[in-house]
This record gives C-alpha cells, sequence and structure tokens, in this order.
C-alpha cells in the first residue's frame, strides 16, 4: 500500500511539472501574429497533465480507503 502511495505522489509531482511547464510556455510565447508555441497541443497537454494529477489522487485516496478498511478488520 505504501508503494502505491508513493507511486502516486511521483506521479503528482511529474504531472505538476508537466502543467507548470506548459503554463511556462504559453505566458513566455510572445502574442504577435505567429506565435511560437503550438497553443492547441499545450492545451491537450494542460488537459492531460489535469487528468493524470486527478487519477494519482483518486489512487492515494483508495489506498488509504483500503488501508483503513484493513486496519478496522484487524481492530
Amino acid at each position: 500500500m505504501v508503494s502505491a502511495i508513493n507511486s502516486a505522489l511521483s506521479g503528482l509531482h511529474t504531472a505538476g511539472k508537466k502543467l507548470e511547464a506548459s503554463a511556462q510556455k504559453i505566458a513566455s510565447s510572445p502574442t504577435q501574429k505567429a506565435p511560437q508555441v503550438d497553443l492547441e497541443k499545450e492545451l491537450v497537454n494542460q488537459n492531460t497533465a489535469a487528468t493524470e494529477y486527478k487519477a494519482n489522487l483518486n489512487t492515494i485516496k483508495v489506498a488509504n480507503e483500503t488501508q483503513k478498511s484493513l486496519l478496522d478488520i484487524i481492530a
């Protein structure tokens, strides 16, 4: 169970970094007619990172619920 939580925490960190990197690309993009950043691609990257983040949060939630259930059985 601990390894699942550790993996999920690592995934949260990775997804957060992806989201941060994409946001930084968009923020530093020139506002001219021909931007150097593919905004559609960055939007997809942000949505993917947000989904990964939510999935990892859900993994932590389920692991905690399972651990609580196991402790309730033992007690």
